[in-house]
């Protein structure tokens, strides 16, 4: 069984960068199918301030995750101290039980890099299995909006101490 302590965290290179790229998911998930490769969309991920790094196992490029505003969008409620993270799975590990071992790896790094008390993610509404990994890890649902025609859902972790556990909530009010 694969453990998230055996993932591997380095700053983004430019071969990851092209990497993402060119990755393409399948419906209904290709909405997060990324931008065409240019120089430009390189630079981006690769500027130190959006802090993109790679996520390797087994010397192997599986995924990748950024720390700072580069987890937001343009109108949601990001209020509270909680460091955003933007992440992206390799598409053939999707849906095939990576999902908790990649996003408690990205959240222990978080914590221990950034030194982060809470951690935010914005996650299109539609993509319920992400959300359900988010809240097995004690993630709560704190807000959704949408932006471009697509629902998010905004979701916080707060800094579990060693030997708690948290049991998700949602604060938002569903039908």
């Amino acid at each position: 069984m694969i453990q998230s302590s055996s993932l591997r965290f380095q700053p983004l290179t430019r071969e990851q960068a092209e990497t993402v790229l060119s990755w393409r998911y399948t419906a209904p998930f290709d909405f997060y199918n990324p931008p065409p490769i240019t120089e430009t969309v390189i630079n981006n991920l690769l500027q130190p301030e959006w802090a993109f790094h790679g996520v390797v196992h087994d010397q192997e490029f599986i995924g990748y995750a950024s720390f700072g505003a580069d987890g937001q969008l343009p109108g949601g409620d990001y209020q509270g101290a909680a460091l955003d993270i933007g992440l992206g799975l390799r598409p053939d590990l999707t849906g095939a039980g990576w999902g908790a071992i990649f996003v408690a790896a990205i959240m222990d790094f978080a914590r221990t890099e950034f030194q982060a008390a809470a951690v935010r993610v914005t996650v299109a509404a539609f993509n319920e299995r992400a959300i359900k990994v988010y809240h097995r890890l004690g993630f709560v649902d704190t807000s959704e909006f949408r932006y471009q025609s697509v629902s998010y859902r905004v979701l916080v972790q707060a800094k579990v101490h060693h030997g708690q556990r948290t049991k998700a909530r949602s604060r938002i009010p569903h039908a």
